[in-house]
């Protein structure tokens, strides 16, 4: 059942007009009684639209009876071909009774003839109000049909409604959609949402066959620039990838446009060149970044990122052009610029969490500069995430293994609500899980070999513990698919870790990467992995300046051969993989 809610404030001048026409038609009603029945939907009309009385007598005038007398002496008249024999007392009879026929007959021809005479008054009234108006007609029906006031308006033929922008379609997707020849508009905008709806409720299917690799990007490392990524982010609508390069700034990548609307892709397919749309060459390490939660192509103002790094303040960067929109500055006690660790913005997008040594600063995104709110700790803030399901708490990570849920409405000497344990090292990422599972947080640390999934509403203890590899102090990326079906995980190995979150939990370890895979990021509505590698490698070299070396005794050692170059091994590339059907 669709249910159209339409603006009807334009019709106000329409029924204006239409009152003012039919008061020539009713000219025996009153216009105070005309007022008040336009207003009531439900008063109805006769055709003739003059009250009548139930009393039908009347008289006749001498012409008319003088008129019925000869018409009855001539029906009276003996026919003088035939011999009749009548009696007087049956003449008598006869004559009464012929008198009440007529007289009745007459009733009836007078009482034509006074409804013929109304009809045609009403006739003329009706001509003379079509030659006054031109756009309205009037159609005069029989006395006993009833009308209502709409079918007194002469409209032009109905037009088909199409309901306009700030007009609302409410549909039902479990009943079927009946087509209506008014309303196609209506019809065709049921059919495409229960369409969507159908689509959207259909859980998308992961790792079920062979990875296909769809596109890859790399970049070169020497002994003095090593350029290794630091993770991957899918953009909130899913139209590229943000990938932070070490000492070479950051890059956004385009989704290959044939992989838009796919639903299979073939094995067969050709592998593309990841060319980055968008460069920000800015050195020095990347701390952190995050996207515009409301983040759509279509609309350029939402397509941005924050990003900050060391000794620099938080920059807001644009996505089509890479150009800096604005910067949200933290100052110190000694009014010095800090670079903020951590990012992450309110699930309304209005406000920005910046993570520091000693503070969370809470910036509105409409205002940058220096202006904020600051919210002391104790700890350096590592990580930042936010629950769904309460937007005035915050839970934050920190160096020194523990994750720390706060009331941002509560005082700061209150301290935090509680706070976990259960990592050995520091606190690289939090994540919450999306819709129904808002309450569980996942948690990852370096050199820690455990992925914890917690339940905030009872967190004396890990729901569960996922096992990996992770044996250097660099953040390794984990993601959740949108409906917690599936936890990937990099590692240090170059192995890509999965878990079925629906199943018995067994970890698959995928080799898909010849150094450490650190990024691994679920595109938020088709079967998209993206996962990146690299890290730092340390190089030996010889600090020795002179070829030969004097010992004690003054004699002259022989030169020691020099060691041979020394090889890396490393790869830093991003990948995208195709992990749903194929052909």
């Amino acid at each position: 059942m669709s249910v159209l809610f339409l603006n009807t404030g334009g019709n106000n001048n329409a029924m204006d007009d239409s009152a003012s026409n039919l008061s020539t038609s009713m000219c025996d009603v009153e216009e105070q009684d005309l007022s008040a029945a336009l207003l009531n939907n439900n008063v109805s009309f006769s055709s003739t639209m003059v009250t009548s009385s139930e009393d039908l007598s009347f008289s006749l005038t001498e012409a008319e009876i003088c008129k019925l007398k000869k018409k009855f002496d001539a029906s009276t008249k003996p026919n003088e071909d035939m011999d009749v024999s009548i009696n007087v007392e049956e003449i008598s009879v006869q004559e009464e009774s012929s008198m009440h026929k007529e007289i009745s007959v007459q009733e009836e021809s007078s009482i034509q003839e006074t409804s013929s005479v109304q009809e045609e008054t009403t006739l003329e009234e009706d001509t003379s109000m079509q030659e006054t108006t031109l756009n309205e007609e009037s159609t005069l029906e029989e006395s006993e049909s009833v009308i209502n006031l709409e079918d007194t308006i002469d409209d032009p033929e109905i037009q088909p409604i199409v309901p306009e922008s700030n007009q609302l379609i409410v549909l039902d997707v479990n009943k079927p959609v009946v087509a209506n020849e008014n309303e196609p508009f209506v019809t065709e905008k049921a059919t495409e949402i229960v369409a969507v709806e159908a689509e959207e409720v259909a859980s998308l299917e992961y790792f079920k066959n062979k990875l296909i690799e769809v596109g890859r990007r790399c970049w070169k490392s020497s002994a003095e620039a090593q350029h290794y990524t630091k993770g991957c982010y899918w953009s909130p609508d899913g139209t590229c990838l943000l990938v932070p390069i070490h000492l070479d700034g950051m890059h956004v990548m385009e989704l290959p446009p044939d992989l838009y609307t796919a639903t299979t892709v073939a094995q067969e397919r050709g592998l593309t060149n990841l060319v980055p749309a968008v460069h920000v060459p800015e050195g020095g390490t990347v701390y952190d970044c995050v996207w515009y939660p409301h983040m759509n192509s279509q609309e350029p103002d939402s397509c941005f990122w924050l990003a900050t790094r060391q000794h620099e303040p938080i920059h807001m960067w644009d996505a089509f052009d890479g150009k800096l929109r604005c910067s949200y500055s933290g100052y110190d006690a000694v009014d010095e610029v800090m670079a903020a660790i951590s990012l992450a913005f309110s699930h309304d997008g209005q406000q920005i969490y910046a993570g520091y040594k000693r503070c969370i600063k809470i910036f509105d995104t409409s205002r940058p500069g220096r202006l904020c709110d600051d919210y002391p700790v104790k700890f350096a803030i590592s990580c930042i995430a936010q629950t769904t399901e309460h937007h005035n708490t915050l839970t934050c990570g920190n160096w020194h293994g523990y994750i720390q849920h706060f009331d941002l409405r509560c005082s700061p000497k209150q301290g935090p609500l509680f706070t976990l344990g259960g990592h050995k090292g520091g606190i690289t990422q939090l994540k919450y899980a999306e819709g129904s599972a808002g309450w569980q947080l996942f948690s990852g640390a370096r050199k820690c070999q455990k992925l914890l999934q917690w339940d905030m509403r009872n967190y004396k203890k890990p729901l569960e513990e996922y096992q990996r590899n992770v044996e250097t102090n660099q953040r390794i990326q984990f993601d959740l698919t949108p409906d917690l079906g599936w936890l990937a995980s990099g590692d240090t190995q170059g192995a890509l870790n999965v878990w079925d979150m629906n199943g018995d939990g067994e970890v698959s370890a995928l080799p898909l990467h010849n150094d450490c895979c650190n990024g691994a990021s679920f595109h938020p509505s088709l079967p998209i992995l993206a996962s990146s590698s690299g890290q730092y490698h340390f190089i030996g070299s010889d600090d020795r300046v002179n070829d030969s070396v004097l010992d004690c005794t003054g004699a002259v050692e022989q030169e020691q051969p020099k060691e041979k170059p020394q090889e890396v091994i490393y790869e830093n590339a991003v990948v995208m993989w195709w992990c749903g059907p194929s052909l």
